[in-house]
């Protein structure tokens, strides 16, 4: 498979954009693919799911997935915010799952609620780590910093969106707190950091998910380089 590095990856979002995909349209099948990733991992419909979401696109991510896993059975899931001030369209998610009145914490709220989202993440037998994506902007900081650190404490199965948050899409390296998981299901196309020894071993079992990119876009960037999803909507990645 090709790697993309972040560069990349910021070219082929774009070329997708301009192109008519909307960011909303691939959050949406983000969300969907993560039934597969449950089943393959075989979490049970009877688990205690965590989603930590942040204020950006991979937050969004994670919010489309609780639609679709409370959806499908999932019934004992959590969400905690970052920050309750978040972009457009993870606001759109947001918005669906609290109709469907699933448990939401702000981590920046009030005190009591803090420690709510603290409990929340301390007692999930799963974890998604939605928090920080490939725009990583130096080491994560303030409660983006707290959040990892709850996470990598918590007993629970960790599930990353698109690469462990804290760690750079390219090199793998982390610049500070940073997230281990057990799987990683990541968007659209494999990133430079899963070539890497210390990427490989943040991120486990790494899965690919097709977001609906033509290949046409793929090629604008690097052709040839849509990997070969066969009819399938999530691939395991083999480097």
């Amino acid at each position: 498979m090709t790697h993309y590095t972040v560069q990349e990856i910021e070219e082929l979002d774009r070329v997708a954009v301009l192109g008519g995909l909307e960011i909303r349209q691939m959050m949406e099948l983000a969300g969907f693919h993560m039934l597969a990733v449950f089943e393959r991992e075989h979490i049970s419909k009877n688990s205690t799911v965590a989603v930590v979401c942040g204020k950006g696109n991979k937050g969004g991510d994670g919010l489309s997935a609780v639609r679709h896993l409370v959806n499908h059975g999932w019934k004992n899931i959590s969400v905690v915010l970052a920050d309750e001030n978040i972009k457009p369209d993870p606001a759109h998610h947001l918005a669906l799952i609290k109709k469907m009145q699933v448990p939401t914490a702000v981590y920046t709220g009030q005190e009591k609620e803090k420690e709510e989202a603290r409990k929340t993440i301390e007692g999930a037998d799963i974890i998604l780590d939605s928090l920080i994506g490939y725009h990583l902007d130096g080491a994560p900081r303030g409660v983006f910093a707290e959040l990892i650190s709850a996470v990598n404490k918590s007993p629970a199965r960790v599930i990353a969106y698109d690469l462990p948050s804290g760690a750079d899409a390219t090199t793998g390296e982390c610049p500070g707190a940073c997230v281990s998981a057990e799987a990683t299901l990541t968007l659209a196309v494999p990133k430079k950091l899963f070539e890497t020894e210390r990427g490989e071993k943040l991120s486990g079992t790494v899965y690919v998910a097709d977001i609906g990119i033509p290949a046409a876009f793929y090629d604008a960037v690097i052709p040839g380089s849509r990997p070969d999803f066969s009819g399938h909507g999530v691939i395991e990645y083999a480097p």
